[in-house]
Formats: C-alpha cells, structure tokens, sequence
C-alpha cells in the first residue's frame, strides 16, 4: 500500500516538473492554426528559410553565419523570429531536427558568439548594443536547446505545435516500477559501486529511449514523442539523482 501511495506522489511530482505549454520559453511560431482538439498546428513556410540573404544587405560582403549581422561593416539586424535554433547554428532543421552533431553544433556556436557577443559592440550605437546583445542571448538559448536530447526533444515538440503540458503523465506503469525500484536502490545504497552499477543499467535504458525519440521524429509522430520525452525525463531523473548521491538519498 505504502509502494502504491509513494507511486502516485511521485508520479504527480514528475508530471509537474514536466514543462507547462505557457512557461515553455519557444521560440516565435509562425502561421499557425487550432485544430478541432485544440492541438496547434504549425504552417511553416519553409521558403523563408531558404531565401535568407548570404551576402550583407548594406556592403554586399559575404555573410560568415547564417544570421544577419556584417562584421566588415557592422550592419546588424535582429533575428528573424522564423528562424530556428538549428538555422543560427548552421545546422539544418529538416529532414530530422533530432539527429545533430553537438561537437558541430558547439563549434558553431563559438564562431556566431566571435561575431555577435556584446563586447564587440561596445563602441556602436545603444540600438546596435541592443540588438547584439539580443542575439546573443538567443544564440546560448539555442546552444542550451539542441546540446541537450530532452531539451532538443521538447523544443521540436513546441516547434510542431504539441509542447508538452501540466497534465501530461505518463502511463507505463512497469516503467514508473522501475524508477520506483531505481529510486530505492539509490536511497539504500552502501557503496559508490552500487550506485555505478545503477547509473549502468539506467544509462542503457536512456541511450534506447533517445533511439527511440530519433526515430519518431524522423516518423512525425508527434504524440508519441511527447510520450518518449516524458519517459526520457524520468530516467534522466534518475541519473541526476545518482550523480548527486550520496546527497540525494537523504532527500529521498
């Protein structure tokens, strides 16, 4: 009875750690429209993308990323609220926005940041200080987004109209056992060896859930990504858990 009880208490507890739709910080979605069941739907036009400037608008120089700010001129312009995170990294959102190469991804990253970081705009007018400081922000928010599976997995699902909310929960309950199981072994763990032999056998089921997710984005199953990124995020709390003991078993 006291198993069922604690259960259902942490079953409540992981469904209101999962991000509400309204908090969730997305980027700006273009052209939507409200399906029947109230799922919002995505309208990309994904031409937008394609037809980006790669030359500066003022000095005709060859664009070194792919946002719209001109180191041989210092023309700058805010970034385009269609443009994904993948898109300011270099990288492509389609045909699977889940398959990323995060060293890529990283290196990218630090040559945006070479061009748009505020310390390089220190002498420029406040509007373009403003800006680049803008950019900037959005740039280690999408670095944070798409280095991460769950956060990447999340982001798609808000991109694609099916962020995840409050009540969403998650069904299976030889999984919820599991975590359950999980969470007591690390409680009554002794030793760090016992709790390396955890984090082994959690990180096998975390590595085959983010095979998982890979292929059901790669399939546009929406609602089922939503289903895989709940479950990710409960053995992910386990392994933040375990990296944390023995602190955390006195919280437990």
């Amino acid at each position: 009875m006291l198993r069922v009880r604690a259960l259902v208490s942490f079953s409540a507890q992981a469904r209101s750690s999962f991000p509400r739709h309204a908090a969730t910080r997305a980027p700006y979605l273009p052209r939507y429209t409200a399906l029947s069941h109230g799922t919002v739907k995505l309208r990309r036009n994904y031409s937008e993308t394609s037809s980006r400037p790669k030359t500066c608008p003022s000095c005709s120089a060859p664009l070194p990323t792919a946002l719209p700010v001109c180191p041989n001129c210092t023309y700058i312009a805010p970034i385009p609220e269609s443009m994904t995170y993948h898109e300011m990294l270099g990288a492509p959102y389609g045909p699977n926005p889940f398959a990323v190469d995060v060293q890529q991804l990283k290196n990218q990253f630090r040559a945006v940041q070479a061009v748009v970081h505020p310390d390089r705009w220190v002498s420029r007018p406040p509007e373009q200080q403003a800006i680049a400081a803008a950019m900037s922000s959005r740039i280690n928010e999408a670095l944070h987004r798409l280095s991460n599976p769950l956060r990447r997995a999340e982001y798609i699902l808000a991109r694609e109209g099916f962020a995840g909310e409050e009540s969403d929960k998650l069904d299976d309950m030889e999984l919820l056992m599991e975590v359950m199981e999980a969470r007591e072994s690390l409680a009554n763990a002794q030793s760090p060896e016992e709790v390396a032999e955890i984090r082994a056998e959690n990180d096998v089921k975390i590595k085959e859930s983010i095979q998982e997710i890979e292929k059901l984005v790669a399939d546009k199953d929406w609602p089922g990504l939503r289903t895989a990124a709940i479950r990710l995020k409960y053995l992910q709390g386990i392994e933040s858990a375990a990296a944390a003991w023995p602190a955390s078993a006195h919280d437990h």
